[in-house]
Order: structure tokens, then sequence, then C-alpha cells
């Protein structure tokens, strides 16, 4: 852990508050801490993609990554085995396991997601709302394929996988999507290129949608685009989870950040 990062959890830690929802007084919120954060009903459906991670985990086969973002902070190669990518790149279970609840808990009807990676966090969103139409961007092709193998794996053959470069694949998503109701932004940790996919996305959402940003304090870079992002006019609340941001945008709420213990 870069330091940076380590003062930003030690701060976190010692600041967030209503870990059950005590004290919030924002109706939304409240809903949002007691069936998105806190819900434990759905445990079962988790083991067929653990199994997969854990898999994953065990595979000593290498592969090469054409890395097009800031890369990891732990491999520095371009040959790597598929247990280290993903031991470092997979989302944690329960972050991937909050992606799951909000889209069982929001339903919506379209999913994008910037950083496919192995796959894994992609299975748990289009698990909690099979309904929605989901694209995943990948940038490496070999690490698409394994990610092509963890749908197959996981009965989840309709996710759409779209490889390149983020600049050229997602005005080609958003275009076959038409309007995006959840977005998982785990693709290129810069502040530039966050921003950048964050306006992009923005005129495809709505009042419904809900915006994830991982790896916030990942750099001084992505705490400064994380801001920005809180402060844009159309974001009416953000919550910060230390490793992921969420931003909605509903109308008619009056605009309040939230720090919570996760």
């Amino acid at each position: 852990m870069n330091f940076f990062l380590a003062k930003k959890t030690l701060h976190y830690f010692f600041c967030a508050r209503h870990k059950y929802g005590h004290g919030i007084h924002s109706p939304f919120v409240y809903d949002f801490v007691r069936n998105v954060l806190r819900n434990t009903n759905t445990q079962a459906e988790y083991a067929p993609i653990e199994r997969r991670r854990k898999e994953l985990c065990r595979r000593k086969d290498r592969i090469e990554v054409l890395d097009l973002g800031a890369g990891s902070t732990q491999l520095r190669t371009k040959t790597r085995a598929v247990s280290d990518i993903a031991r470092t790149s997979l989302s944690p279970k329960k972050y991937a396991q909050l992606l799951h609840n909000s889209a069982l808990h929001y339903q919506p009807r379209t999913m994008l997601e910037l950083g496919t990676s192995l796959g894994v966090s992609t299975v748990y969103m289009v698990s909690g709302y099979p309904l929605a139409r989901c694209i995943t961007l990948e940038g490496a092709p070999e690490i698409a394929a394994i990610a092509r193998e963890t749908f197959a794996v996981c009965c989840k053959p309709l996710i759409e996988l779209i490889e390149g470069n983020f600049n050229n694949t997602l005005p080609q998503a958003l275009e076959q999507l038409e309007y995006v109701d959840f977005a998982f932004i785990d693709g290129n940790h810069q502040k530039e290129a966050t921003l950048d996919y964050f306006q992009k996305i923005l005129p495809y959402c709505n009042e419904r949608s809900v915006l994830v940003f991982d790896d916030i304090y990942w750099s001084k870079g992505m705490c400064a685009a994380w801001q920005e992002i809180c402060a844009h006019e159309q974001v009416s609340i953000s919550i910060d989870l230390c490793k992921l941001g969420i931003v909605f945008l509903r109308k008619g709420i009056e605009k309040q950040h939230f720090t919570i213990r996760y």
C-alpha cells in the first residue's frame, strides 16, 4: 500500500460513521445502507462466483498483459501469472457483493463496466439483476479471453465484452446502450482519464443512474478526480466507502456527502 493510500485509509477508519444507518437523516441513503450495504440475504448466489475466483487464484499459467492505464502498483511485468492477476486485480469479495446488491436493489436496465479484468465483478453485477443489458470494456486481449471463460463458467453468456482502448470503445458502448442506469468505473486509475470517463458517461445518465468509482484514494490524482465528481452540479448524493465512491443523480434531493463505514 502506498503512503497516500495508507494515510487516506487511516483517516477513513477514524472518520467514517453510520455503519448501520443510525443517524442518517436522508431516507434515500438510509435505504441504501440497509438494503445494499447491509443486505446479507443473497449469500447463496455468491457461491459459484467465489468458486471461480478460487480457480483463478490457483492458475499458474502466464499471459501477456497489455496495460493501457495507470498499471498495477504490485505487478510490473508484462507477462504475469493468472493467479497474480486474480490476487491483485479482482474486486475483493465484499465490494463485489456490494455491486451485486446494488443491481438487485436498483434493478438497472443497463449496466456499463470499465475494466472487466477476469470477469468476476461483471458476473456479480449481472447476477444481481439478470434482466439488465451489460456491456463491459477490457483493454488486454488475453485477460478478456479469460473473462469470457468466467462468463461461461458462471452461466452468464449474454454479457457483452468489447476489447480495446477505452478512448475508442467507451463511445461505442454508450451508443449501443443508449442510456446508462448503472456504471462501475474500474479502469485507468488516473485523474484525467477518470474525469474524462465521467464526462462522457454523464450525458447518457438519468436521475436513476448510479455511478461507482473504484480506488478513489489510489493516488492524489484519483482523490482529486473523486472530489471534482462529488462537486459536480448533477451529483446530488455522494458516498465514500474508502475503496469505492458512489454517486447518485437523483433530482429533488439536497446535495449531501456521506462517509460510511463498510
